[in-house]
């Protein structure tokens, strides 16, 4: 098991967020961008500048994933739907599609833009761990199409380099799954456990894709980063100095740095104060590039 300490690990941003999650990066801006679930808030910092914005949005735009835009800004995925936002603007979101139609005690959770500039996310309920949770495909015109149902906790959205596997995660139930995914056609099939977790400490949280093709992945509970090979075989295990790490993605203008969102919720007030990075922003050398963050072309 490698240390982070080993590897050049920064506090970026010691923002405490609540829930830190989903960061992507963009190269037109030079930013990297996250959002905080719980505060709400939607975040960005710049390497070249070392400037932090917290964009504080109303108690119910919490976003439990966002994605870049084709035509600029972002895409936020909410409890109440999925809303067009550009920050610098100083308007309000647009909501242009609402997958869970209102439905009770549920949200959006982690989402993800393929490369055809469509949108996945996946639903759950805020409170009740129950199998309710639907993981839907939204065109870039707003169409919504449900594509599979019966898990908890959706997480690890993400494609290979070559665009014919597709990943996604129930962290409540401990599974990565890897799906053969038809590009052209949107269409994913052929479901099979890649990485079974269950009866480990670490729960499967957040995902991206190097460019050699391996899954890192933050695992909540363990503390642990793990790259997994495109077998499912475990490659690299690396230990974080925070409980729960949420989700990987690579950044920089080489996107040669690894950036790691983190969660402070339900620790103690002892536990804040022997992790002071709990809910901070990280962010690691590991040897390897990442891939362009693909656009929702909505």
């Amino acid at each position: 098991m490698e240390n982070a300490r080993d590897l050049g690990l920064r506090c970026v941003v010691q923002g405490a967020d609540i829930l830190g999650e989903v960061p992507l990066w963009c190269e037109r801006t030079g930013r990297l961008w996250w959002t905080d679930v719980r505060r709400p808030a939607i975040q960005s910092w710049e390497p070249a500048t070392g400037r932090h914005r917290a964009l504080r949005m109303h108690a119910d735009m919490g976003s439990g994933s966002i994605a870049l835009r084709e035509a600029g800004g972002l895409l936020l995925a909410t409890a109440t739907g999925l809303y067009t936002f550009e920050p610098d603007s100083g308007q309000a979101p647009r909501r242009i599609a609402d997958p869970i139609q209102g439905a009770p005690g549920m949200r959006l959770n982690d989402g993800k833009a393929d490369r055809r500039g469509r949108f996945w996310v996946g639903s759950m309920h805020d409170t009740d761990r129950s199998r309710t949770g639907v993981l839907f495909r939204v065109e870039p015109d707003g169409q919504v199409t449900a594509m599979l149902d019966g898990f908890v906790l959706p997480n690890a959205i993400c494609w290979s380099p070559d665009d014919r596997t597709m990943y996604f995660a129930d962290t409540h139930n401990q599974l990565i799954w890897a799906f053969d995914y038809d590009l052209d056609e949107g269409r994913i099939s052929r479901r099979r456990v890649f990485k079974d977790w269950t009866h480990q400490v670490g729960r499967p949280d957040g995902a991206t894709v190097d460019a050699e093709g391996y899954l890192w992945n933050c695992m909540v509970a363990s503390g642990q980063l793990i790259r997994l090979a495109p077998d499912g075989e475990v490659d690299r295990v690396i230990q974080l100095p925070v409980t729960h790490p949420t989700c990987p993605a690579f950044g920089g203008p080489g996107l040669d740095t690894l950036y790691i969102t983190s969660h402070s919720q339900r620790l103690t007030p002892q536990q804040l104060a022997e992790e002071p990075y709990a809910g901070a922003l990280l962010a690691l050398d590991v040897g390897m590039r990442g891939l362009p963050e693909p656009r929702f072309a909505g």
